[in-house]
């Protein structure tokens, strides 16, 4: 059932955080190893001066074979947020989205806040960082956009034409909102991004509803 700010939420249970991971990652665990490690290391030395061996060496991944999984530390970030797409859409299989399109949405948007929550600080961090270093930050915003299309479309809205490029500006608008209050949100229960995408929404939902009274008579 779509959640809706100020519900009582069930606590997610979620794995301790890794230690510094110094043996070989192999297989198809070198991936998850490296965005694994990006976290890692921004939380504790921050996004501005982190190379790409950095990353390498804290997976435990030889930087040759990590090179030919992501070729740069930017391209390990991108990773991290269609990772985390992927993860929200599989949980949609054992916890379909339900109610209008506005709790459909926050359903889902919440479900992405729920993942970043895990890692809060070193989110923090690269939030403040990112702006500093302008090609990161808009291949970031590029997939990020991606990742929203997504989302629309995974709760039932169209992301296409003219009016999905308007959808898609909008739950952008909207998803930064929540970001801004989620880096000084505290709560397990993330109350106020919930209450702050809650409230942007039904914005967005009256607005949308005035527009479509309007349309019949300028016919």
């Amino acid at each position: 059932m779509a959640r809706r700010a100020g519900a009582k939420k069930t606590a997610r249970k979620t794995a301790p955080k890794a230690a510094p991971k110094r043996a070989r990652a192999t297989g198809g665990d070198a991936a998850a190893s490296l965005r694994r490690a990006l976290l890692d290391l921004v939380e504790t030395q921050g996004w501005i001066d982190l190379s790409f061996a950095e990353i390498a060496e804290q997976a435990g991944v030889p930087i040759a074979e990590a090179h030919r999984i992501y070729p740069s530390k930017t391209a390990v970030l991108l990773g991290l947020t269609r990772a985390i797409d992927e993860r929200i859409l599989n949980s949609l299989a054992d916890d379909p989205l339900e109610g209008s399109a506005k709790d459909r949405l926050f359903d889902i948007v919440m479900r992405r806040f729920d993942v970043l929550k895990s890692d809060r600080s070193a989110y923090r961090r690269l939030m403040r960082q990112l702006p500093v270093t302008p090609n990161a930050f808009a291949a970031l915003l590029c997939q990020l956009r991606r990742s929203l299309a997504l989302t629309l479309e995974a709760a039932g809205i169209s992301a296409s034409g003219l009016k999905g490029a308007l959808r898609l500006k909008g739950l952008l608008a909207i998803y930064v909102a929540g970001l801004r209050v989620f880096a000084n949100d505290e709560s397990e229960d993330l109350a106020k991004t919930m209450a702050e995408i809650d409230k942007r929404l039904g914005q967005a939902e009256r607005l949308s509803e005035m527009l479509q009274r309007r349309r019949p008579e300028a016919a």
